[in-house]
Formats: structure tokens, sequence, C-alpha cells
């Protein structure tokens, strides 16, 4: 391999922004399984396209870092500990993993960009990435918490992820 582009520092925050995207890319597929269980297909449906995609932003990372001479150690995966048991849980807990990965990036990138402004655009695709998901599964959140009162309101929602998913 080529010398490094990047401190040894930003090198390891990224492998960790790839165990980040792998570990959310298991958690969708996880959701997916127990969404397909308590029978939201559209919310099934939605994950298992979420999954994927966050399997592509892991190759990104992986592509960027290769880029600037170094090969990136996947990390393993580990098991989920949280099983949703409904739809508000499965956007909850999506919506938390998703705030969670925002945090990081806009750290990461508060304390990389000067040093290694290579960075910069990179990270940009990930924040934009992170602040449409949150929004996203807020605005779910939000939906659900409006209807409380609604027992449709699931299947509303559901039928939405389903459109989206498509």
């Amino acid at each position: 391999m080529r010398k490094p582009l990047i401190s040894p520092d930003c090198i390891k925050k990224i492998e960790t922004a790839i165990k980040y995207e792998q570990g959310h890319f298991y958690l969708y597929k996880h959701i997916a399984i127990c969404m397909q269980a308590v029978g939201y297909f559209g919310a099934q449906a939605y994950f298992e396209k979420e999954s994927l995609e966050e399997n592509e932003h892991a190759y990104k990372h992986v592509n960027f870092l290769n880029d600037v001479g170094v090969l990136a150690k996947l990390p393993p995966i580990t098991p989920e500990k949280e099983v949703p048991k409904d739809l508000y849980e499965a956007l909850e807990l999506a919506y938390e993993n998703e705030k969670d990965l925002l945090d990081y990036y806009k750290g990461v990138y508060k304390e990389e960009v000067v040093e290694n402004p290579e960075i910069a655009e990179h990270l940009n695709f990930f924040i934009r990435a992170q602040v449409d998901a949150v929004g996203f599964y807020g605005d779910m959140l939000a939906l659900l918490d409006s209807e409380k009162d609604n027992p449709n309101a699931c299947l509303v929602v559901d039928a939405k992820l389903k459109e989206l998913a498509a």
C-alpha cells in the first residue's frame, strides 16, 4: 500500500464509521425480520432496502480509505440485543441509531477536517444522509404520536414504508 494521505487517527475514525454502517446494515436486517414476524410487511420491505443502503455506505468508506492509501479493516458485526416488538419500537430504534451516527459524523468532521481537508467532501455525503434519516424517522414517530388514538395509524405508516421500499 502507498503511504496514507490521512492521519492514523483519522483512519481509525473512518474504520469506526465502517463499523457503524455495517452495524446498521445488520440492525435493519434484524428489524426487517422482526417486522415480518408481527405482520408489518411494508416495514419489512423498507428495512430490507435500508439495510442494503447501509452496506453501500460502509463500502463508500472502504473505497475512500483505498483512495487515500489505506487497506480498510472490516470489523466483526455484533448481534443485536434489542428486539422491537412493534412498528413504533422499530422506528424509535432506527431513529436513535441514526441520530447517534449523525453525532459521530459531526464529531469526526469537527476534529479532522482542518488536518485532513480531503475528508470534508467525503463526510458531507454521510452527514446529509444522516440528517435525512433522522428527519424521516422523526417524522414517522411524530405521525404515530399524533395519531395514538387511531388504531389504524401503524397500518398507514406501514403502507407508506411499503411505498418507499418500492
